[in-house]
């Protein structure tokens, strides 16, 4: 008896090993790999390809967890208040989308909520000191993205936006740089805190070689030092003034609590000096701000605009948004509605199709509601009063340092819709509660030695984990299948064939049928094709996850093929009233017109087009201008 339980207790002692280095390597591999993945067998490949792969790591990661748990000789389980709050964020963002608003679509961002509260959920359970190497690893991916963007800017690589050639492996540069925003602090972190992060890697490494710990000690010194010079190199030539500044604070506040040279310098300032001093932070801080602002005018005029509209959302849901994931779904009609109402405004200038907020804070009001905003303050206030032992003070400092400079590129773009940045939150916001000391115990095998209670935790952990991995697994199978599909839909499309793209379509339908992006390429294509009943039908339910022009001039166009005048001309009119500089949907008004007959409305639509103020000319808007005037002749 005794033979088979010490033979049962070096099986779990082996299976706890194994488990914790593949959840490890995993986990690293991410951190290294997953901002590098652009596989272009995908639509939107630098974001579907990223989420296919960490979805099939989290499988693994799971297995990997339920393995460690129940094989671990688990003496009391403990959470902190971060936990909590997470978990109560997660649930209402849940109830929300599923169960208060009426419909939910398609999303990849709700599906990678899943796998980060995963990934989250197992880092927990294992030793807050492998995370120095996990942190070391998203330095490496910050000096391979650093390193992919300067070959791009030196014309080696190729970039994966036709307007920039900065992007690194991301769709934009406003992304690449975001994400290059979360690891420096990370990087200057290590860097600062080397001294103390070495002797924390000390004991991990006690019976090493001389030589092994010279190496170490080398790794933890010149890796972070290679990543500050590597991101410092190629930051600016993303004009990201977002990233500028969250690499500016992040530094001024890593860089004070490491030498304190603030705090010292203030002590010998008097009264009279320090007011003084004030003023001049202050004047030098909005002066700052108002260079960026005129750094790129009318990028910052695009925002503000976004940012009032948005807020108009805001007074009509107030309380729980418009559900998870559903800005985009609302934003252009509230977009059209505002130039119906102010009329063309300077704002039209800088009014354009619009799928985020370009502001996380914002849109995640928008989305749900003040009582998520509520949930959010206390995440917040528990983030600042998280309380560490002396000798993890750095690696708290390391992570807030990150946070804060997500949350300052957050105030002007969209780091919560890259799932590299959030992976880099996540590993952040576990080692914060893993540090954590002051915990709640949930569970004590000492106080109440329940080895059922235990038993039927593992044996509840195991049935799920196995559950989940072979669900996981047929469910990223066919989103895998579906999105090579939809891009094969999309190159067939552009090649002309638009019967060969249908018929790939509707092959992804039953898959991607709540996904708006999709149903656009859909409806459009079947427009294309002369299916205009089918077109219409696929287009209206697309308006209920996403709106563009896009999408309305197409619904324009399958109506006219049914002649639906009234629908068409209404259709028209949303796409002319969303971005009222526009010359085509004002154009396809007027055929529309001319076709139904009605040529006094075609020749008034003509007037106004001829008269329209050009603002950014272009062969389209002349070649429109002289068949207005043809239409203006054939109807005089």
């Amino acid at each position: 008896m005794i033979k088979t339980q010490n033979n049962f207790n070096k099986l779990s002692s082996r299976v706890k090993k194994v488990a914790t280095f593949f959840i490890l390597l995993f986990i690293i591999v991410l951190c290294i790999g997953l901002p590098q993945i652009n596989i272009t067998d995908y639509v939107q490949s630098t974001i579907t390809s990223k989420f296919i792969v960490f979805a099939l790591a989290c499988l693994v990661i799971i297995g990997g967890g339920v393995a460690l748990f129940v094989f671990s000789k688990l003496r009391t389980i403990q959470i902190s208040k971060l936990d909590i709050i997470l978990l109560f964020i997660i649930g209402y963002m849940s109830l929300n989308r599923y169960v208060i608003q009426s419909d939910y679509g398609f999303s990849i961002r709700y599906l990678e909520l899943l796998g980060l509260s995963v990934v989250y959920v197992v880092l927990r359970i294992i030793s807050y000191k492998n995370y120095i190497g996990i942190l070391l690893a998203i330095v490496i991916s910050g000096i391979i993205q650093a390193i992919y963007g300067n070959l791009q800017l030196f014309g080696y690589y190729g970039s994966n936006h036709s307007g920039f050639k900065l992007t690194g492996s991301f769709f934009n540069p406003g992304p690449y740089a975001g994400f290059l925003a979360a690891v420096w602090p990370i990087t200057l972190g290590m860097y600062l805190f080397k001294e103390k992060i070495i002797e924390q890697v000390g004991p991990q490494i006690k019976g090493a070689s001389k030589i092994t710990k010279a190496i170490l000690s080398s790794v933890f010194e010149y890796i972070p030092l290679l990543g500050i010079i590597s991101v410092i190199l190629v930051i600016p030539a993303t004009h990201s003034r977002g990233a500028w500044l969250a690499v500016l604070i992040s530094s001024l506040v890593l860089t004070e609590f490491r030498y304190h040279f603030i705090k010292h310098g203030i002590k010998k300032l008097n009264h009279i000096k320090k007011i003084a001093l004030t003023i001049l932070v202050l004047s030098v801080f909005f002066t700052g701000l108002l260079g960026v602002y005129h750094f790129k005018k009318g990028s910052s005029d695009g925002r503000l605009f976004i940012w009032k509209v948005s807020t108009e959302i805001i007074k009509d849901f107030p309380l729980t948004g418009v559900g998870f994931d559903k800005f985009k779904a609302h934003y252009m009609n509230y977009q059209a509605g505002y130039f119906v109402k102010h009329g063309e405004t300077s704002e039209a200038l800088v009014a354009d199709n619009t799928y985020y907020a370009f502001n996380e804070w914002l849109q995640f009001v928008t989305e749900n509601g003040l009582i998520g905003f509520l949930i959010l303050v206390i995440l917040m206030y528990t983030l600042l009063k998280i309380q560490v032992a002396d000798k993890n003070r750095n690696l708290l400092l390391i992570i807030r340092g990150t946070l804060l400079s997500i949350s300052v590129f957050a105030l002007f773009s969209y780091p919560m819709q890259i799932l590299p940045i959030k992976f880099v939150i996540i590993i952040g916001l576990s080692l914060m509660a893993s540090l954590d000391i002051q915990k709640y115990t949930v569970f004590n095998r000492n106080k109440n030695s329940t080895p059922y209670k235990l038993l039927g935790l593992k044996t509840i952990a195991l049935v799920f984990g196995i559950l989940g991995i072979l669900k996981g697994v047929t469910y990223i199978e066919t989103l895998d299948s579906a999105f090579k599909t939809w891009k094969n839909g999309l190159t067939i499309y552009q090649y002309g064939d638009y019967q060969g793209a249908v018929d790939e379509y509707a092959k992804a339908y039953p898959i991607l049928k709540k996904d708006g992006d999709f149903l656009m390429n859909y409806g459009k294509g079947l427009a294309m094709n002369k299916q205009n009943k089918e077109a219409a039908q696929v287009l209206e339910i697309a308006k209920q996850y996403l709106n563009t022009t896009i999408i309305e001039t197409a619904l324009g166009d399958a109506y006219k093929g049914v002649k639906q005048y009234n629908e068409a001309e209404m259709a028209y009119q949303d796409a002319a009233n969303m971005i009222p500089i526009r010359f085509y949907p004002l154009y396809l008004q007027a055929k529309l017109f001319e076709e139904s007959g009605e040529n006094e409305k075609a020749v008034a639509i003509a007037k106004n087009i001829l008269n329209k103020e050009i603002k950014v000319p272009s062969t389209a808007i002349k070649e429109i201008q002289a068949e207005m005037k043809r239409v203006i002749e054939n109807n005089k």
